[in-house]
């Protein structure tokens, strides 16, 4: 999938997103008082249901589809998705209790609160999702490929950012031993996120380092995309090149 496809379908899950979000509530209003539903005791339920419990949940995981189908073809078409696909469904997976959670309340947005509670995961990913969006293909070095030193740490602080992500989501021991089937899992989980939330901290228990290695993860998204010199041949390549002449 090319910059401008997947620019476009990115935009149409964020505005399937936004529409379920913030719309669907007014179009419940509205839907109401045309319908004259409510001068009868009940007679509203049925409508309520179908838009709060069918549409709107429908609306919701299709957009969060949309956006992980998008990104994951994108990352087949610049051929990252062995390393890159697991990274974003990490990412994924951490950051959907709270896009669950704005697009129940999306007004809770603009609350400080809430912005100081976005996980680092979505921060990640966000970042990233931005960073596909260029015209990557059109340059004449592979994204993400720069130099050898800069791909160490775009992966590394990748990977910081999916551990992150599984260390500070409460709801991955019910998520995973529930999905999986396996309670011994949920005990597992809920006993190692402690370990690795004190690691990921430095045992600080402040999130001072995850966003200092957001920050690193930026700059190195940001550096990948400056002109690079082409490596120079190594001198047996040149001595083989000699001997063939």
């Amino acid at each position: 999938m090319f910059a401008g496809r997947y620019l476009w379908w990115m935009l149409m899950g964020i505005g399937i997103f936004m529409f379920a979000a913030l719309s669907l509530d007014y179009i419940t209003w509205l839907t109401i008082q045309l319908s004259g539903c409510g001068d009868m005791a009940g007679a509203c339920e049925p409508t309520l249901r179908l838009i709060s419990s069918v549409l709107k949940p429908a609306c919701i995981w299709t957009a969060i589809g949309v956006l992980f189908m998008t990104t994951l073809l994108r990352l087949h078409t610049l051929s990252l998705i062995w390393f890159w696909g697991p990274v974003v469904a990490a990412w994924f997976v951490a950051s959907m209790p709270i896009l669950l959670f704005l697009a129940a309340d999306a007004a809770a947005l603009t609350r400080p609160a809430t912005l100081a509670a976005l996980p680092v995961a979505l921060l990640f990913l966000v970042a990233f999702i931005a960073y596909l969006m260029l015209a990557l293909e059109e340059s004449d070095t592979l994204p993400l490929a720069a130099s050898v030193p800069l791909r160490f740490t775009l992966r590394l602080t990748a990977v910081y950012g999916a551990l992150a992500g599984a260390a500070f989501m409460p709801e991955l021991s019910r998520v995973g031993g529930t999905l999986l089937d396996m309670p011994a899992l949920s005990v597992l989980i809920a006993v190692a996120q402690p370990y690795l939330q004190t690691a990921l901290t430095l045992g600080t228990g402040s999130m001072a380092p995850a966003y200092a290695v957001l920050a690193a993860f930026i700059a190195a998204l940001a550096a990948s995309l400056l002109p690079h010199a082409a490596p120079q041949p190594s001198r047996s390549a040149i001595m083989l090149r000699r001997l063939r002449r």
